[in-house]
């Protein structure tokens, strides 16, 4: 039990390192107040990988990776045009309301679909057999990694002028599209 537990914190915690979820969240943290970030990131986290761990054999049957990755690389693509075409210049950390949380569990959620975690934490519950404590290290793992993401980017990328930091986000939603659809290609031919 504690074995299998042990097995999906380490395994989620170190893949998840550099990987686009944790930048969207780096990213988000930037703009929208932290909390709203975290609790957007951990709802979308737990939504992916209880359909890892509870059904990830049914997505891996019927929904082919390539069509994931294709999808979720275009909603990228089309969040980072649409971010860098924004002409007036928005105080981020001020917006009312939930904006941050609604848009960190859309982006989060796909960023996360079919990614090498979901993967990982599929396979981990085929193996121990047991779901509940892969789902949990796994969670413990991606709270402890995004929180970490959050932090940093709240405390150090909100000094930075908002229209710098719309280029960014543009340019790394963009970057993530794009790789997110080239490697799916490339691993499909």
């Amino acid at each position: 039990m504690l074995a299998a537990l042990v097995a999906a914190f380490v395994t989620v915690f170190v893949a998840e390192f550099g990987d686009k979820t944790q930048l969207v969240s780096l990213s988000m943290s930037s703009r929208y107040p932290p909390r709203q970030v975290l609790a957007g990131t951990m709802l979308a986290l737990a939504l992916v990988l209880g359909l890892a761990v509870g059904v990830g054999g049914l997505i891996a049957e019927h929904i082919p990776d390539l069509l994931i990755a294709v999808v979720s690389g275009i909603f990228f693509l089309v969040m980072g045009l649409v971010t860098l075409a924004g002409r007036e210049v928005v105080d981020w950390k001020l917006q009312p309301g939930k904006a941050g949380f609604y848009q960190t569990v859309i982006l989060v959620f796909l960023a996360e679909m079919g990614d090498k975690t979901q993967m990982a934490v599929i396979l981990l519950s085929a193996s121990f057999g047991r779901p509940l404590e892969i789902f949990a290290g796994a969670m413990a793992a991606m709270f402890l990694n995004h929180t970490l993401a959050i932090f940093l980017g709240r405390k150090y990328f909100s000094r930075i002028n908002p229209r710098l930091l719309r280029q960014g986000a543009a340019f790394l939603f963009i970057a993530i599209g794009l790789t997110t659809m080239i490697i799916s290609l490339l691993q499909s031919v």
